[in-house]
């Protein structure tokens, strides 16, 4: 029988499966990542973030019709903030930087909660709840485990086909502001 949080835990990789159904392994290791661990390994200088979320928003890529707010921790404190969305409503940016900068600083993942998360997803592996494709999912996760559980960037695969651009953000942090 699964928790609250594993259930809410598979809506959100169903949704994100659904949505994306060229993710890999090193993709849904993001998700869970970013899940667990907030934002920190993305905000290294605090101007060339600025930059780079300008840029993004003045010249968004095509990509798939995603949502504003994309809640991606089953605990519900954890959301990508899609971007085109946001320069299609032409949201105040400084906020969203704001929310990704204090993320990053303020948040405080866990490994131990990312090694939940993985846990969960080879058990929907294992109930077979899942494509083939991530039959070998446990060797990423072992893989990731013992080099300390790093970041990572999404596959070649995800990239060309989805032009991913988000900001992730704790959501007490983030001002909603539609």
């Amino acid at each position: 029988m699964c928790s609250d949080l594993e259930l809410r835990f598979r809506k959100i990789v169903g949704s994100h499966l659904d949505r994306y159904p060229l993710m890999t392994g090193p993709d849904i290791y993001k998700l869970l990542f970013q899940a667990a661990m907030g934002s920190s390994h993305a905000v290294i200088n605090i101007e060339s973030a600025r930059t780079t979320l300008e840029t993004e928003l003045m010249n968004p890529e095509i990509g798939p019709v995603e949502p504003l707010k994309d809640v991606i921790s089953p605990c519900g404190r954890i959301a990508r903030i899609n971007l085109r969305p946001y320069a299609e409503e032409e949201l105040n940016p400084e906020i969203l930087l704001s929310a990704f900068i204090r993320t990053g600083m303020e948040f405080s993942g866990s490994e131990d909660t990312l090694e939940f998360y993985c846990s969960w997803f080879i058990h929907m592996k294992d109930k077979d709840l899942l494509p083939v494709k991530f039959r070998n999912i446990d060797t990423l996760f072992n893989d990731m485990k013992s080099s300390g559980y790093p970041a990572v960037h999404h596959s070649a695969i995800y990239r060309n086909a989805y032009s991913p651009a988000y900001r992730v953000i704790a959501q007490e942090l983030y001002q909603d502001h539609r």
